[in-house]
């Protein structure tokens, strides 16, 4: 009988220690890394905030059709075909390295490096991710698309990236990119060496395997009058270990330097990415 009593009394102790329990971990909430900003290392086609997992191989096609407004005599551009091939590898969580290849006039490979600076958090202590994206170019082919023969230097391009992002709730992220971009060979004589403008993007959740993305590359500083800011927008789908993107673009370029600098007129083309991630 004496237990019994005994039970009874702690029975409102225990409820009150559950309650206690639920309340901190209401005040206190994990301080966790934000997962999954953008679902791709691309927000289209755009480098995303994202970098490869440490340990894993991330293998990206990329695939530019032609200009739908050729009309059927091309199906619609289907008829036409850019092609970029790329490999990123995680060195660690925070640190990306890679190596691309396109088919766009003078065949260019480049190579980059993504390296994260900051991680948003659960508990909202960092608001924000921040990550760091360079890439160099060089024409392999020099008379592919050029005029002339061109010397090594004349070949070379750079691509430099500060990317601001912040997931603002399950289903919207956002991010903002100020943009530098070097070139030694320029179609235009209006064309600087150095190129200045911002990329913007962002991404929006529809169901769990489904989201609706967009971005636009606005260049304030060193391209020529005839230039069109590049933008694109379409769909992120994934399936299983892939993340299939399908979109319209405005640009036929597939390195970074050349379709933020090089774009021009408002034909719009088929375009997608598929990645698909590899343990090592």
């Amino acid at each position: 009988m004496k237990i019994h009593t005994i039970l009874l009394a702690l029975l409102p102790l225990a409820a009150f220690g559950d309650e206690l329990d639920s309340a901190l971990e209401v005040s206190a909430p994990a301080n966790e890394p934000v997962e999954a900003t953008f679902k791709s290392l691309r927000v289209v086609q755009s480098q995303s905030v994202e970098t490869t997992h440490q340990g894993v191989l991330d293998f990206t096609i990329s695939h530019r059709f032609g200009p739908a407004g050729t009309g059927p005599g091309s199906f619609f551009g289907l008829d036409f075909a850019r092609i970029r091939l790329g490999l990123d590898y995680g060195i660690t969580e925070w640190t990306d390295v890679g190596i691309e290849r396109s088919n766009n006039d003078g065949n260019p490979v480049d190579l980059f490096v993504k390296q994260r600076l900051l991680r948003q958090t659960t508990s909202g202590n960092i608001p924000l991710s921040l990550t760091w994206y360079s890439a160099g170019y060089v024409m392999t082919d020099a008379q592919n698309g050029a005029p002339f023969n061109l010397p090594f230097a004349d070949r070379l391009s750079s691509t430099h990236q500060l990317i601001v992002a912040r997931k603002f709730s399950e289903n919207l992220s956002l991010q903002v990119a100020p943009t530098l971009v070097t070139r030694e060979l320029r179609p235009f004589d209006a064309d600087k060496p150095v190129s200045a403008g911002v990329e913007i993007g962002g991404r929006y959740k529809l169901t769990s395997r489904f989201a609706l993305t967009a971005e636009a590359a606005p260049m304030f500083y060193g391209v020529a009058s005839t230039w069109t800011p590049a933008f694109a927008g379409g769909v992120d789908i994934e399936t299983g270990g892939h993340v299939f993107q399908l979109f319209l673009s405005n640009s036929a370029w597939l390195s970074e330097d050349r379709m933020y600098t090089e774009t021009s007129g408002g034909n719009l083309a088929l375009s997608f990415n598929i990645t698909r991630g590899f343990d090592l």
